[in-house]
């Protein structure tokens, strides 16, 4: 029982030592070099930053899963790009009108949105600091809602429906 409490009071040691900002500092070097690049990877991201390539894949995947980046897998891994004008894309002020008899929730939305992006349950649940089980009624909520039998029908319609990239 004492061990998950000690690798709770070491993570919150480790994030007071480093201090309230090296997240957005980060965050700013890894934008930087995304800006500088046009696309980016994880790894490049790690060439061109401080940051490690497991902390780049997190970063880069957190900003695609809230729709700041465009995702799109290659041979080999996954690219990043800049969502908006600046990227050639019409601009998204808010998201288009679903056309479903029930809408997905906002919750659902960012569970949906993190499975496109390969995430498993467990992952999706550690993301946002929900349980298995939560994700688990999530993602039956957004089968439900999209007529889908599966992950991947959910996520071909979701992205038929424009709801995803």
């Amino acid at each position: 029982m004492a061990g998950p409490l000690v690798l709770v009071l070491l993570d919150r040691t480790e994030r007071l030592r480093k201090g309230p900002d090296d997240r957005k500092l980060k965050e700013r070097e890894l934008l930087e070099a995304l800006a500088e690049l046009g696309e980016i990877t994880p790894a490049a991201a790690a060439m061109k930053t401080s940051l490690t390539v497991d902390e780049a894949q997190k970063m880069l995947g957190d900003l695609a899963g809230k729709g700041h980046l465009k995702p799109r897998a290659e041979e080999g891994g996954v690219v990043y790009s800049l969502r908006g004008r600046d990227r050639h894309e019409p601009p998204q002020a808010g998201r288009p009108p679903q056309a479903l008899d029930e809408p997905l929730s906002e919750r659902e939305l960012e569970v949906l949105n993190l499975l496109a992006l390969g995430r498993t349950n467990s992952e999706v649940a550690r993301e946002l600091f929900i349980s298995l089980g939560t994700v688990k009624s999530h993602t039956g909520n957004i089968y439900r809602k999209l007529g889908a039998k599966n992950r991947a029908e959910a996520l071909a319609r979701a992205r038929a429906l424009n709801l995803i990239p």
